[in-house]
């Protein structure tokens, strides 16, 4: 379990435990949008929407015939007041063409993971407009945002800060550590995701997506 000092921030629901998202993802957490409109406006076909278990989800997309292009599963949790929309091959969620329409009359903090490069990156999303953004390489730069944005986001970088491995000594700065831009993402909105809130069943659907 990897936890963040003050929040109790864990990762476990989107490892081995959870979702299981260790080789890339696009997860964009939303404030006041159900779980339904919140897909609608990433782009997700009404038609296709169903509930079942994130595994189902997975179990589904294996069964998939090969297809032009990369086929994903969208799903959106709803944990209290917030939305976390997740696309585990997915990357809508990190395009302003898409995070602006999720962002619509509230923020949105979208966090994605390569899956190739497996470099990291953060955006803050409010009112359809792209207010501030973290690249994982320099995680100490926010750029865009005025100064009380971008002062409590380098706050929760330090915050999120971990060693390389478990066997490193905790790290002093950012060039000795690695910052966990979904742990800041988190607890930004106040979020704590646990493995019990993404087990059970959840409205998603098999997306395609275009390049």
């Amino acid at each position: 379990m990897t936890e963040s000092a003050g929040a109790g921030y864990s990762s476990d629901w989107v490892g081995e435990a959870g979702l299981a998202l260790d080789e890339g993802y696009c997860i964009t957490l939303v404030r006041g949008v159900e779980p339904r409109e919140a897909l609608h406006r990433l782009g997700v076909d009404g038609a296709a929407l169903r509930t079942a278990t994130w595994p189902e989800f997975a179990v589904e997309l294996r069964a998939q015939a090969p297809a032009r292009f990369v086929i994903g599963v969208a799903a959106a949790f709803g944990l209290g007041e917030h939305v976390v929309l997740v696309e585990d091959l997915g990357y809508r969620g990190r395009l302003p063409e898409w995070a602006g329409p999720v962002s619509r009359g509230t923020e949105a903090v979208n966090v994605y993971l390569s899956p190739t490069s497996l470099k990291e990156e953060l955006t803050v999303y409010r009112d359809g407009g792209k207010a501030a953004f973290i690249d994982g390489d320099e995680p100490e730069v926010v750029e865009g945002g005025d100064g009380e944005l971008a002062g409590r986001l380098i706050e929760l970088t330090y915050d999120a800060l971990k060693p390389w491995t478990e066997d490193d000594p905790a790290p002093a700065d950012f060039g000795d550590g690695r910052v966990d831009l979904l742990q800041v993402a988190c607890d930004y909105l106040g979020l704590e995701p646990r493995v019990p809130d993404i087990s059970g069943p959840v409205l998603g659907a098999i997306v395609e997506y275009r390049a």
